[in-house]
């Protein structure tokens, strides 16, 4: 007999989203490095386009990271989602120094 309230079979779910929170963390924090070599520096100058697909990172990282941990939050995974959440906060600290420097 099972006493969790949490639904069988949650383990492998939770062990998947706690691996995308880490990926949108990790992705988050490298399109705000991108957004500092772009926005910085004078020597990196690329076309359009990739400046697209670089800066996309921000708003799927940013908007995914709280869906993905919601999900990992009661399983196994739980300490890999919370390293996502904490790379992904440093780059969130970064992206608003970058902001209020360049105003």
């Amino acid at each position: 007999m099972n006493t969790s309230t949490h639904p069988v079979g949650t383990a492998r779910s939770s062990d998947t989203a706690s691996t995308v929170t880490l990926v949108l963390g990790v992705l988050f924090s490298l399109s705000v490095v991108l957004t500092y070599v772009l926005s910085l520096s004078d020597v990196v100058d690329p076309p359009s386009w990739a400046r697209a697909i670089a800066l996309a990172g921000l708003p799927i990282g940013l908007g995914g990271i709280p869906v993905a941990y919601a999900f990992a939050r009661h399983g196994s995974g739980r300490d890999r989602a919370r390293l996502g959440v904490a790379v992904a906060l440093v780059g969130l600290v970064a992206f608003v120094a970058l902001v209020v420097a360049l105003g």
